[in-house]
């Protein structure tokens, strides 16, 4: 979600621009370089991703000249990637949105925490709390729709509160009237990330992060972590 930076107070601004850095600073610090390294090829899923979600997102609705909206897909992002790697991935799309818009960077660190960090968080955090012994379907569903359902959910409510906070509350209030129209984002956002999950984890289950075979297959014990 792109909001225009002008109505933005500087402080809160300069926060969520020093909270962004202090993130991709982590996200760089703990990223998987070895295995990248290692298979060259996962650069190319990095990048591949990031493409994806950038041509996604400038499929966005307007909203004036307030905000725009859109799809997130962050949730299969972080399943196939892990936090850090979605992280940077999406930040690299979200500067390309940006970019192609001739948006200004100040924008940046708002749209990052709505569009990147918040749905990585989320999503990173629900398939660590799923049932350790499970089967594939409760991963693809469980990780994967209701994962991709319950980022939108929780992005609409915080951009909402956002809106509150720098001073929009016509546009806030006109959202909490409309908010049953919230189903037509919540499903398409959990069919599009069940779907590229499952897709990932049948064809390439090797190239999904948080996905373990063995593990979900049934195929042997994993052993105390």
């Amino acid at each position: 979600m792109l909001i225009n930076p002008d109505l933005i107070p500087a402080p809160l601004l300069l926060a969520l621009g020093l909270l962004m850095l202090v993130c991709l600073a982590i996200a760089v610090r703990y990223a998987p370089w070895e295995a990248l390294r290692a298979v060259p090829t996962r650069v190319h899923l990095v990048l591949g991703t990031s493409l994806g979600c950038t041509c996604l997102w400038l499929m966005s609705i307007r909203l004036g000249e307030v905000a725009s909206v859109h799809l997130l897909a962050m949730t299969s992002v972080t399943l196939v990637l892990g936090w850090c790697l979605a992280l940077l991935a999406g930040s690299l799309a979200l500067l390309a949105q940006l970019l192609i818009l001739g948006e200004p960077l100040s924008a940046l660190p708002a749209a990052w925490l709505l569009s990147v960090a918040v749905p990585a968080s989320l999503s990173h955090w629900l398939v660590s709390r799923l049932p350790r012994r499970q089967n594939l379907f409760l991963y693809t569903l469980g990780g994967g729709f209701a994962g991709g359902m319950l980022c939108a959910l929780t992005v609409a409510v915080l951009a909402t509160g956002f809106l509150w906070l720098i001073g929009e509350t016509a546009l806030a209030s006109r959202a909490l009237e409309a908010w049953p129209l919230l189903a037509l984002v919540l499903f398409p956002e959990g069919f599009i990330n069940g779907m590229l999950v499952t897709a990932a984890c049948v064809f390439f289950p090797g190239a999904v992060k948080t996905f373990d075979e063995g593990l979900y297959f049934g195929e042997d014990d994993p052993g105390p972590r």
